[in-house]
This record gives C-alpha cells, structure tokens and sequence, in this order.
C-alpha cells in the first residue's frame, strides 16, 4: 500500500469540545451563554424576553427564550465547532465570534439538551457528556436526536436545558448581578428574569459625569469613540469600578488603566464602545474566546484604548483628590470626622477586646501561648499593637543590650522599627505599647496581618460621606475597613435638617447608624474567615455585638 505524502491539520472533536468547554468555569458564565443568544437571535419586531430556572436541588438549568429559534439547517451550524457565525457572514454584527458557545454546558454538567422551534417546526436534540468522552477517534460526534421538524403550533423559542451540574450549588445572586451588569449596554426592550427576580442594571447614584474624544494619533487609531466617566456618590464594589470596554455593544473588558487603587479612584466608573476591536485582524488578536473579560494588553488597539482611558481617568481622579481636600478643610467637615474618629475608638476598643476575647479561647484549646505576643508577620487577624493613636495604650520601655540578642522564639519576635534592622541595641530604647484602660492616653493601633495585602492598621475607620438618597444608610468596605455614614440617606438628612452636626438628633442616630454597621461588618470578617457552622450564628452574634459596644458608647449619648 502507497503512503500518502500529503499533510493536513486535523482536530479531535471530541477533545476539542471538552477544552473548549473547560473555558466555562463558573455557572454565571454557562447560564450568560445561553441567555445572550436568546436576547441576540430575535426576529425583527420581537422584544426578546429570557426566562432562566435555576433548580440547585436537581443540579438543572433551564433558558428558555422568544427567540427565532433554529431550524434543521441552523442547528446542524449550531453544533459545528468554530463555525463561522451565519449573522456575522450576513453582516449583523453581534456577540457571536468563535463558535464555542455549544460547548458551554459541558464546563459544569453532564447534559445538553435543546428544543428549538421556528416557521412551525419543532426540534429536540441531546448530547452526553458520556457520549463525547466516549469518542477516541477523530471521527464527529454523534447527536441524539429525540424529534425532527415536528409540525407545532408554538411560536418561535429555544429552550435550553442543562442537567447533571457538579457544582455543589447554584449561585442565583452571582447569576443575577454579572446577568444585569451585562445588561448595562443591552437595548432596554429586553427582558431577563431569574426565577422569580427580573434582571435590571441599576447605576450608582452619579454627581458628575465628563465625556471625552480622541484626538491626533490616538483618534487614528480607535476612530470616533466617545469616552464616559462618571463619578459616584458612593464608594463603588470593586467590579462597578472602572471603564467598560464595549465594542458593538459587547462588553469585553472594564479597567481603571493602571488607576487601580489609587486615592478616590473607587468613586471612578464610565464606559466606551470601540468598534475597531472587533475589526482588528493584526497576529496579535485583543481578545480571545476564553470569556476571561479581559483584552490582551499585547495588542496595539489595545494599548491605544488603556493610554486614552488612563490618561482621562488619571485627570477626572487628581480633579477628585483636589476637591476632596477643600471639602475636608471645611468646619463641618472637620467636626464629623471628629464623631468619626470618636466612634471608631468606641468600635475598636471593643474590637480589640473581641479580639483578645478569641485569643485566649483559642490559647486554652490549643494550650500554652500567649495571646498578647505579637509575631514577626502581625499576626493572623491583621491587628496585633503598634504605638499610634487609635487605642489606649501604655508604654513600654525595652532596654538595649550592648550586643544583639539571639532572635527570639518564632512565638515572641517583636517586629523590629523601620530603622532598627541593622543596628546594635546599644542605642536608646525602643518604645513600645500595650492595650490600656480607657483613662490611659491614646498611643496605640491595631496592627498585623500575614497576607500579601495588608489590612490598614487600626481596625477599623468611620466616615462620613454624600452618598445619594437611594444609597443605604451605611456600607462596610472590607478592603478599606471603613464604614461609610450615608449624609443623604433621607433618615440622616431629616435628623440633621438646618442643624449643625454636632446637634445630639443627629449625633445619637449616626451612632446608631455606624455600631449597628460595624456589628454586621463584623460578622461578615468572621464569616470570610469561616467561623460560623449554623445559619443563626451571625445573628447571635450580630445582637451580641450591637449590645456590646452600645454598652461601651453609652457615654456618648450624654448631652
């Protein structure tokens, strides 16, 4: 038999499926895939209505959409992987690019199964996780076919059933929030509900708003692109900040562009639509079908976009740091940071009681060690003692030795000063503090921590901030500790009126406000740091807490 000389590049459909499938790692991923297909392929005329049933007890999903629909020929294409999408072939241009949406099921489930209507004809279809795993050849996979073109009366729709999910549940609010978030740039006629909640993107409350254009070289490369930044009321959580990078109306990225973490970027969000990433054809593609909604920053769209983007963020920020700095120098201002920092000592001392509270629990279970030393990292809860001016704390003096000491056990190390690593303990003695009565001066923080990003020092802060009327009363901000006071919440507003703030209306209910916060913020630390066993522990020890320190802060309720 004569070999051939020929050579071509094959796939191993099956192996390709699975890998492609291990893109979808989580289900707000899985269940987005389907959803946006069914607010995508509408027929014209047809307010797209999406309705997902997430059933975690049955480990199944189910979206069901008023879609086209498909007939035998499309869903032939439907399960051609990397096909070339038919809208796009005929110019509509939308999500659908690399062809790898069929596999999406599989990244969490063991079924796939679809029943799609269109022009009166019904089909259902059935892949296997089993089935595919079963291929060890090159050869196509076969689909189960359940029924073919069966005439209905239905109208146009595809449901999407998935069953057999591994994940130990189903996260509906997880679902629910990243559906909406994607929703922000969706037409408003679509609709969306999970189970019984109907998916709407909410924005922050906003107190101003830029817009900016290209100019020169960049407006060369991006086109006419407008970009939006908006500043917030409030604080943002960490995935609403920054800009969305949209491109035909697909969301691909959001970035701060290298703004991350600075002073008042947290306030920053915006968004612009850059159609040019879709057309970019260059080697270096700036994006790919791993859905990780993050653009190559290799690419030299791409980088265009970050430059344009962090050059006007870093502008609108510096604008906010400046105004931030008059608003702190005005008497009211300074007046509630007063209050702020009053309850934040009333806060932390309890915190730090708390603290040595679990300590000495956790010193008896595990037994002899002293919960009071500090070890060389800080500690595990991120608020040992340091000398500052949070606490109360009383001196100590350490002594000097003329020659270095041999380091002590891992259990007793002291961290040493910024400026003491090389230096003999012949000069003079280190001044160090520890947690005192309440009479004592204030000369102590909490401080500590292991992790790569250290908590701030001090436990925890308090502020006072404008944050709108439709924004909560407070909000805990973990990576910062800080709990924000709402001014504008309409409780506060009514309890402050034409009064100053240091009227005892509104001094006794921001007190209220920030203990019954720090109560929650701080069951919620516990939490993360998975302490609770039973679904009621938080509110023991919520109310444990709230009695606490309204016990601690009596005095401050004095005319």
């Amino acid at each position: 038999m004569t070999a051939t000389t020929d050579l071509y590049v094959k796939s191993h459909v099956a192996r390709d499926l699975l890998q492609s499938a291990g893109l979808f790692k989580t289900d707000k991923l899985v269940v987005w895939e389907y959803v946006s297909n069914g607010l995508q392929y509408v027929s014209v005329g047809t307010n797209p209505d999406v309705r997902v049933s997430l059933d975690s007890k049955k480990k199944r999903i189910a979206v069901q959409d008023n879609g086209r629909g498909m007939d035998w020929p499309g869903l032939q294409n439907f399960f051609l992987m990397h096909g070339e999408n038919i809208d796009r072939k005929e110019g509509r241009i939308g999500r659908g690019m690399f062809g790898t949406g069929k596999s999406a099921a599989f990244g969490i489930a063991d079924t796939l199964r679809i029943k799609t209507i269109r022009n009166g004809r019904r089909s259902t279809v059935e892949l296997s996780r089993q089935d595919i795993e079963n291929m060890s050849s090159e050869d196509p996979i076969t689909v189960n076919i359940l029924e073919k073109e069966t005439s209905t009366a239905e109208p146009n729709g595809t449901q999407v059933e998935i069953e057999g999910i591994h994940l130990k549940s189903l996260d509906q609010a997880g679902i629910i929030h990243y559906i909406e978030r994607h929703l922000a740039r969706w037409p408003k006629n679509a609709t969306v509900y999970v189970n019984n909640h109907e998916c709407e993107f909410s924005e922050p409350p906003v107190s101003d708003e830029f817009c900016f254009t290209p100019e020169g070289p960049l407006k060369e490369v991006l086109g006419d692109v407008e970009l939006v930044l908006k500043v917030s009321k409030s604080p943002l959580d960490e995935e609403l900040r920054g800009v969305a990078v949209y491109s035909n109306g697909v969301w691909h990225e959001t970035t701060l562009a290298g703004s991350e973490g600075r002073e008042m970027s947290q306030f920053v969000f915006g968004d612009i639509d850059v159609p040019q990433l879709d057309a970019d054809k260059t080697p270096i593609r700036p994006f790919d079908i791993s859905r990780s909604m993050r653009l190559n920053p290799e690419n030299e769209l791409v980088q265009a976009i970050h430059c344009f983007i962090g050059t006007k963020v870093e502008q609108v920020r510096r604008d906010l740091v400046e105004v931030d700095k008059r608003r702190r120098a005005d008497e009211d201002t300074r007046k509630l940071a007063e209050q702020a920092s009053e309850i934040a000592r009333v806060i932390n001392e309890d915190f730090e009681a708390f603290r040595q509270r679990v300590a000495k629990v956790r010193a008896k279970a595990r037994g002899a060690f002293d919960p009071t030393k500090t070890t060389a990292d800080g500690g595990d809860l991120d608020d040992d003692f340091i000398p500052g001016n949070t606490l109360p704390a009383k001196p100590l003096v350490i002594p000097h030795a003329e020659e270095p000491d041999p380091p002590p056990p891992p259990d007793e190390q002291i961290p040493p000063l910024p400026d003491e690593t090389a230096q003999h303990r012949s000069q003079p003695p280190t001044l160090a503090v520890e947690l005192a009565g309440d009479n004592a001066p204030n000369r102590g923080n909490a401080a500590g921590g292991s992790g790569v990003r250290r908590k701030p020092a001090g436990g925890f802060n308090v502020k006072f901030k404008n944050m709108g009327q439709d924004s909560q009363r407070a909000q805990y901000f973990p990576e910062e500790r800080t709990i924000y006071i709402n001014l504008e919440h309409p409780q506060l507003a009514m309890a402050r009126g034409g009064r100053t703030v240091d009227d005892p209306v509104f001094r006794r209910l921001a007190y209220e406000v920030a203990f019954t916060e720090y109560a929650i913020a701080l069951a919620q630390e516990l939490e993360k740091r998975g302490e609770y066993l039973d679904p009621s522990d938080p509110l023991v020890d919520i109310r444990a807490t709230i009695n606490r320190v309204a016990r601690r802060g009596a005095h401050l309720y004095s005319e």
